[in-house]
């Protein structure tokens, strides 16, 4: 056990002006220090201290299946842990398994008919953050609370595909699949995360009505990550403590004292005053990066590092809601406005040059990359076309300065939903919109209902969103169509609906043919852009802006959200 830490008090953080942006070089990020699995159990040298980060917004709960919407893989990873884990290079490796899986050592068994069995050995110290002993029994109650159709589950694979979930003893977890599933034996992120039977069953059994509410899921939440909560103050931040029970043993830090700060300018001002440790995405990006490395590059006193790994983008509602605008089923209008988005534009007034432009849901960085860009259709900056495509689906200027119309001398009303995290990209997409002749406007969800699926699921016309690269992110097939039926929980906000599109994503995430993955991923991302589907409009460029002496952070994947994955293997190095 190590000793308690020093906790600090809760206080305002102190508010500063922030310097204007300037180019400059920046020290390099310290690269992390690896812990192999053989090392699990025994504690590493440690640095201690107490690390004080900011978030942008206050959790609602810290269930990883329970939450949605930007920053949530963030609140996750410190409080919670998974079976395995990537690296930056995407390499899995085990986390609460002992190993990974796989066909040479048994653990991963493909049945004749397509049905598999994964068996995951569990580390046998791994605690709940209140002491009791992590059990196979935990997963198998989680499958039950997570394939229940009356609970507000976000995330709902890789449970759907899964025909039981069994234990055998305390530490071996036996999953049955009902069918191929390219992911079985890799299960992190989001995946079959476990429930302390001894907090939650009780309340399952007999109130299931409010069982995603509670104090268990906040100020009282108990499960498996690095740290556990000391104390949540409403409003103001939440105070976190190594926890010895982890399964690598307690974190190098002793303690997170993590604030919430909705102002991302004052987030800023407080790292450069010293009163905070480090920002990151995805409420700081490429403007304030900037900022911090202008400020640094004569003092060394931090560093920035930034990738991409998600892309706003632009979702069309093809739905019949209330005030829909007709006009965006027809594919014409949707290239119309996608070649009325000035993207060269909008990527240097959003991402300062740190990433390129986006034409497809995959990363430059990606093995697959060159192949899908000379393939896909491309929607350049061209107002020319985009006026000639307007005409020919109906809609035509009287003057060159004026409001298309159709036949009926009604306007093209084209309001744009987003949230406050996207709201100048919305600005910027609505101002082109206006420029090609559409009556375009913008509405910002307020911060209170960010995460009301509902509201997010009836826009009018289109809405701006960000959304992780990945095959498992991508959730334009129709089982994933938010609706009353799954609780507005979906993440296809729009209706879109493709047969083809869900056969190939099928492909993408099922076929242990390496082959057939490929060519799937190709082709969907072919199809999404022939159809003028959901469409990305520019990269996200993440960022980390940290004061020197904080040691480890290294970014993320698109496959594994959260750029505190490794929060574990921090340090505090002065």
């Amino acid at each position: 056990m190590i000793g308690s830490p020093r906790l600090p008090v809760f206080r305002p953080l102190g508010m500063l002006a922030v310097g204007i942006v300037a180019l400059a070089a920046c020290a390099p990020s310290p690269a992390p220090v690896a812990r192999s699995s053989a090392d699990a159990g025994q504690a590493a040298p440690r640095s201690g201290g107490t690390l004080r980060l900011t978030w942008i917004a206050e959790p609602d709960n810290l269930s990883p299946k329970f939450i949605g919407g930007s920053g949530n893989s963030e609140w996750q990873w410190p409080f919670t842990s998974t079976l395995t884990y990537l690296d930056m290079s995407r390499v899995p490796h085990p986390m609460i398994a002992q190993e990974i899986p796989t066909q040479a050592n048994g653990g991963w068994v493909i049945n004749p008919d397509g049905t598999m069995v994964t068996t995951y050995r569990l580390r046998p110290n791994t605690t709940w953050h209140d002491g009791t002993a992590l059990t196979a029994h935990d997963y198998v109650f989680a499958f039950e609370v997570y394939s229940d159709k009356d609970l507000p589950i976000v995330k709902l694979t890789p449970e759907t595909l899964m025909d039981r979930v069994e234990a055998p003893d305390d530490h071996t977890l036996i999953v049955r699949w009902k069918q191929p599933y390219v992911g079985a034996n890799v299960m992190g992120y989001e995946a079959l995360i476990p429930l302390p039977r001894h907090v939650h069953e009780a309340k399952y059994r007999a109130n299931k009505a409010n069982f995603g509410t509670g104090e268990e899921w906040t100020t009282g939440f108990i499960s498996t990550g690095p740290f556990k909560v000391e104390r949540w103050t409403p409003g103001v931040g939440i105070l976190a403590t190594a926890h010895a029970g982890h399964a690598f043993g307690p974190p190098k830090i002793d303690a997170l004292d993590i604030r919430f700060i909705t102002d991302i300018r004052t987030q800023v001002a407080n790292l450069l005053a010293g009163e905070a440790d480090m920002i990151s995405s995805p409420s700081a990006r490429a403007r304030e990066a900037v900022i911090a490395r202008d400020q640094w590059a004569a003092s060394g006193d931090g560093y920035v590092k930034a990738w991409s790994t998600g892309a706003p983008y632009v979702d069309w509602q093809l739905r019949d809601v209330p005030g829909w605008q007709r006009a965006i089923a027809d594919i014409r209008v949707r290239q119309a406005l996608m070649h009325a988005i000035d993207r060269d534009g909008l990527n240097e007034a959003i991402n300062l040059g740190f990433v390129p432009v986006v034409h497809a849901f995959i990363t430059p960085q990606d093995p697959l990359f060159a192949e899908v860009d000379r393939v896909i259709a491309k929607y350049p900056y061209d107002p020319n076309r985009s006026a000639a495509l307007l005409a020919e689906a109906g809609w035509q200027r009287a003057a060159a300065a004026g409001l298309a119309t159709n036949a009926a001398g009604q306007t093209f009303d084209a309001e744009v939903m987003t949230t406050a995290s996207q709201e100048q990209q919305a600005t910027i997409v609505s101002d082109n919109w206006k420029s090609a002749g559409l009556n375009s406007s913008i509405f910002v969800v307020p911060q209170a209902r960010a995460r009301d699926g509902e509201l997010g699921s009836n826009f009018t016309t289109a809405r701006i969103n960000n959304r992780s690269i990945a095959a498992e992110n991508f959730v334009w097939t129709t089982d994933q169509i938010s609706s009353p039926e799954n609780r507005w929980t979906g993440g296809n906000r729009g209706g879109f609906s493709d047969a083809e599109v869900d056969r190939l994503q099928g492909i993408r995430v099922s076929s242990l043919d390496e082959g057939q993955r490929r060519q799937a991923t190709i082709a969907v991302l072919k199809r999404m852009t022939d159809l003028v589907a959901p469409m990305p409009i520019l990269y996200s460029a993440e960022v980390i802006i940290a004061r020197k002496y904080v040691v480890g952070p290294v970014g993320d994947t698109g496959e594994q959200n959260g750029l505190t994955w490794n929060i574990h293997e921090w340090e505090i190095v002065r």
